[in-house]
């Protein structure tokens, strides 16, 4: 039988379906490694109830350690164990602006402990500071011992105690930076935003000293906060933390020495950003300067 030229349709060549193939697989496999990832849950690492009630460790799938306390939702640290030079939370980049004002072997305080990612930095990028913390719970400080590895020794100090008390008790012109980091996005101690406890603040700072404090702006009492640090400090700024109702307040005792140059200028001599995990003068300079009073 005479079958003419007629052809018979046998489909793409092999290779060509393979080669068509692959790269659906793989995206397929990325798009449900992604889900696996985003779905999966954190491993409680510790939990104890604490002196204002449950503190919590998680670790997410990628490493990250988490500190939770009370109730409420708001992370209190985060903390990539394997990799120390790195400061999560956006706001704690922005803070660095202090120990950057300060000379390399300053007296430091931080009130308010939590999982020690500030200090645990700074014993990194800035080892000749002499820092202390004063955290009220006992628990949050067996938290960041056992699973955010704080190192304390002659260098970093942690004392168990009241911050407003400490502070209050401590000799005038003892440390040359404050930083206040006990409040969060839902709690924020009566006590640590009267106008009371900043005078004692000023007086434990050294004259040229500096205070940095974490605020929300989300809380009810932020205007009135900031109109307090007003009333105490001749030099006050506010820097805006990217994507968070949250503002960085710097004050000082000195006069005009929140300028934006010398702002500018500390950035500028941070550890590079290789050493120090990030670029404080991008930070800085992403962070609009607020001069005026709040709404």
């Amino acid at each position: 039988m005479n079958r003419g030229t007629e052809s018979v349709d046998r489909g793409p060549p092999e290779g060509l379906l393979r080669r068509a193939i692959l790269p659906v697989v793989v995206v397929v496999g990325l798009v449900i490694a992604g889900i696996m990832v985003v779905t999966a849950q954190p491993t409680v690492l510790f939990e104890a109830e604490g002196a204002f009630g449950p503190v919590r460790v998680l670790e997410r799938p990628d490493g990250l350690r988490e500190l939770y306390i009370g109730e409420g939702r708001s992370r209190q640290s985060a903390v990539y164990p394997k990799v120390p030079r790195r400061l999560v939370l956006e706001y704690t980049r922005v803070a660095m602006i202090g120990p950057a004002l300060v000379a390399p072997d300053a007296r430091v305080l931080f009130v308010g402990l939590g999982g020690g990612a500030m200090p645990g930095y700074l014993q990194r990028v800035r080892p000749e500071l002499r820092m202390e913390a004063v955290e009220i719970d006992p628990v949050v400080v067996d938290a960041a011992r056992a699973h955010f590895g704080l190192s304390t020794g002659s260098r970093l100090q942690v004392h168990i105690g009241d911050g407003r008390r400490f502070v209050e008790a401590a000799e005038p012109g003892r440390w040359d930076l404050i930083v206040l980091d006990a409040f969060s996005d839902t709690d924020i101690p009566p006590a640590l935003t009267t106008r009371q406890f900043l005078e004692a603040v000023r007086r434990a700072l050294a004259p040229d000293g500096f205070v940095v404090g974490n605020l929300p702006t989300s809380a009810d009492e932020y205007a009135a906060m900031v109109a307090t640090y007003r009333t105490v400090f001749p030099s006050v700024a506010r820097l805006e933390v990217a994507r968070r109702l949250q503002h960085v307040v710097l004050a000082s005792p000195l006069p005009d020495a929140l300028g934006d140059e010398r702002l500018a200028a500390a950035a500028a001599a941070w550890p590079d950003p290789e050493r120090a995990g990030f670029d404080l003068s991008a930070v800085v300079s992403g962070a609009r300067v607020l001069d005026e009073p709040p709404a």
